[in-house]
């Protein structure tokens, strides 16, 4: 068994050198942190024009990083099922947010996915308390049923006949839902209590839809996915500057500048202190807005803490 590990081990350490140290746990220095390690004062005023090379060091290092993914999903993927039970071991040992986005990243997908204990016993209260809020959720469907019913395509709702026919079958979908049972449970991203941008839900669960099961519990099947997967290529950037000599930024780049505003001190364009508006989160979406999207699926099963 230590001999899996090991080797396990040497397929992840290979694999965080391969993306320059951005895996968690690989043991090579990220350009992040050499980075703040060669500038250690950057706190000080004079050293916040720093903000533009370091938004570029980190979208140099997203882009790095996005690239190298195929390499590094091939080369976990074609380790025998012993090492990949291993890396997925070790995933597991990190806070949620980082262990799926480290599956996302490897191609490993749900295979051996676990959660935490504390991770399921407070979800459980938070999707107990989410189930209170049913009447409300329902009442709400039932208005935006009506209002996107008869919307006028194309008027001052400004949606098309494919938009308000979309919009109308996921209204129903979730009234089909509240009414067999099931429990919506929005995304925690931006709540007062969402810091943690490692472990947070917020960052990791998001929204979904739950299930009672029998035991007195709640189960989701859920999907591990970003909207704002290969935003890069379907939002390319305008050519040439605004005017005014505005440079256009894509949205890797935006979030790239983003955290490099919040890392130097400086006030960000939204609210801060949250864990989706942590610079690691955004550094993280402009990885994946630069990645191809590939999501997979997974199963969460929460039952009452004994």
């Amino acid at each position: 068994m230590a001999d899996w590990f090991r080797k396990a081990g040497e397929i992840w350490g290979k694999a965080d050198r391969a993306t320059g140290g951005w895996l968690p746990g690989g043991g090579t220095p990220s350009p992040l942190t050499q980075y703040f390690q060669g500038r250690p004062d950057i706190s000080k005023p004079e050293r916040r024009t720093l903000e533009g090379d370091l938004a570029n060091s980190l979208n140099a290092a997203a882009s790095f990083v996005a690239s190298t993914r195929p390499a590094v999903k091939q080369m976990i993927q074609k380790s025998p099922d012993f090492v990949q039970s291993g890396i997925s071991t070790g995933l597991n040992q990190l806070p949620a947010s980082a262990n799926l986005f480290g599956r996302y990243y490897t191609g490993l997908g749900d295979k051996g996915l676990q959660f935490s204990k504390q991770y399921k016993n407070n979800l459980f209260g938070m999707v107990e308390d989410a189930s209170k809020l049913t009447p409300y959720i329902l009442e709400q469907l039932k208005g935006a049923e009506t209002i996107t019913k008869n919307a006028t395509p194309g008027g001052a709702e400004f949606l098309s006949a494919k938009e308000r026919n979309d919009q109308l079958a996921a209204i129903r979908s979730g009234l089909r839902r509240i009414k067999q049972g099931d429990v919506r449970f929005d995304s925690q991203a931006g709540a007062d209590n969402d810091t943690d941008s490692f472990g947070g839900y917020g960052t990791s669960l998001g929204a979904a839809w739950f299930s009672r099961t029998p035991k007195g519990g709640y189960k989701t099947n859920e999907t591990y996915d970003f909207i704002y997967a290969d935003a890069d290529k379907k939002y390319p950037v305008p050519y040439g500057p605004y005017p005014g000599g505005i440079q256009p930024q894509g949205p890797s780049e935006t979030m790239t500048s983003q955290a490099a505003e919040i890392l130097l001190g400086r006030k960000p364009n939204f609210v801060s202190g949250r864990g989706a508006s942590s610079p690691e989160s955004l550094f993280g979406r402009a990885i994946v807005a630069k990645m191809e999207s590939d999501p997979f699926n997974y199963t969460l099963e929460v039952n009452r803490p004994q």
